[in-house]
């Protein structure tokens, strides 16, 4: 065990909770009494959580780059990314990543003004902005039950902290766990088969 600085996500404010909390009451489709049950569990638990570590694959903490961010708290808004990794890697376009600026993201996903200076060609920029805002929100996300308690429920917090409601997630559905020999197939485990070793049962 070693003592090392950490960075936490406060979720247990309050007027972010009840954000969430009012998300999942009024617009939110869970599809499952047990699910609900789960989510409302978890949002009453939730207070803050370790959301950095210092070694490993991950985005690294854009304000202190000797931390990256831990797994269940990074990707949490992958799909609104999804609307537009089309265009990204477009060969054309030749965009480099670096060449968006702060001020270009929140063009594209909030609809504000791009930087004056920016290297991303406004066309492209709106083209981006059109796509996003058409296949966002997401209609429905489905995952495993586990990630209930995390990863899911920081993905209605991300959600909540940066985009504006008519853009917050519309539904999630959950599913159960893929048994074998009556326990969960798990490849941390080693209780689990490949698709192949499946098919030749």
């Amino acid at each position: 065990v070693a003592l090392t600085d950490q960075w936490y996500l406060k979720y247990g404010e309050a007027e972010w909770r009840s954000q969430v909390e009012g998300h999942m009451k009024s617009t939110l489709e869970l599809y499952s009494p047990d699910t609900r049950a789960r989510f409302d569990k978890s949002l009453a638990w939730l207070g803050e959580w370790a959301c950095s570590r210092s070694f490993g694959l991950g985005t690294r903490l854009p304000w202190d780059e000797a931390c990256v961010i831990e797994s269940l708290s990074d990707s949490t808004i992958y799909t609104a990314l999804y609307t537009i990794i089309h265009i990204l890697h477009r060969q054309e376009e030749k965009l480099v990543p670096d060449d968006l600026t702060d001020e270009d993201w929140d063009a594209v996903f909030l609809g504000g003004t791009p930087a004056p200076d920016s290297k991303v060609p406004g066309d492209i920029l709106a083209e981006m902005r059109r796509e996003f805002s058409y296949w966002y929100p997401v209609d429905l996300r489905v995952s495993g039950r586990d990630l209930i308690a995390n990863h899911l429920l920081f993905y209605l917090y991300a959600h909540a902290a940066i985009f504006p409601e008519p853009h917050w997630p519309r539904g999630i559905r959950t599913n159960g766990f893929v048994m074998l020999n009556n326990e969960k197939m798990s490849k941390s485990t080693g209780n689990f088969l490949t698709l192949q070793q499946a098919l030749a049962l």
